[in-house]
Parts: C-alpha cells; structure tokens; sequence
C-alpha cells in the first residue's frame, strides 16, 4: 500500500472537469471540491503536526536515554566509591565538630594569608 498522497490543495483548486451532455452544475461541483481543498489542509496541517511532534519526542527520548547513561555511569562510580569506606565510617556528631574546628582554623589561617593546603 502506497503512503503517498496523489492529491494536493492545488491540484484539487485546479482540477477542470470535460463537460459531457448530462453534465454537472458547477457551482455545486466547486463548492464541494472548495470543502474538499479546506479537509485537505486541515489534514495535511495535521501531519505536519504529528510529524513536527514525533519528531520533538524522538529528540527528547533520546536526550533522556543519555542522561539515564550519564546516570548509570555516575551511580556505577559512585558505588565504587562507597564499596570503600568501611562500615565503622558512620556520621557522628565529634565527627561534625571534628570538620567544623578545622574549617574555622582553615579560615583563620587564609585571612594570615596562609594556604592550609601548603601545610
């Protein structure tokens, strides 16, 4: 089965009937072929559409496939990285106060204008 339209809005607006001794009025063949012409631009606007549409949502599935990679890439490394730490290595609040006194004595030494990472 061919997919192809045969017809276009032009086609059917310039459309001339051989006229035959029983032949049609035509005016009424011309209002029909007008209301014709006016389904087939509301058709072809719709694939156009649907087309525009599928198009847009091919492009976003794939932006989404990557970023579902990128994903399981980063979640696959960080897996890694936590396979490492031991489970003794838990949160605590001596741990917290811990960072927070080397943070300020971090600071105070930047504000001497000494690097702590040069220590």
């Amino acid at each position: 089965m061919d997919n192809r339209l045969v017809l276009s809005t032009d086609k059917i607006l310039n459309k001339r009937f051989t006229p035959n001794v029983k032949g049609y009025d035509s005016d009424e063949v011309d209002e029909f072929l007008d209301q014709v012409i006016q389904d087939y631009r509301t058709f072809a606007n719709y694939v156009k559409e649907s087309t525009n549409y599928i198009n847009n949502l091919e492009l976003e599935n794939r932006r989404v496939k990557d970023e579902k990679r990128k994903l399981e890439v980063s979640n696959g490394s960080m897996k890694n990285r936590l396979e490492g730490i031991k489970e003794g290595d838990h949160v605590t609040s001596e741990n917290m106060d811990l960072l927070k006194r080397i943070d300020k004595m971090e600071r105070a030494l930047w504000k001497m204008g000494v690097d702590p990472t040069k220590l």
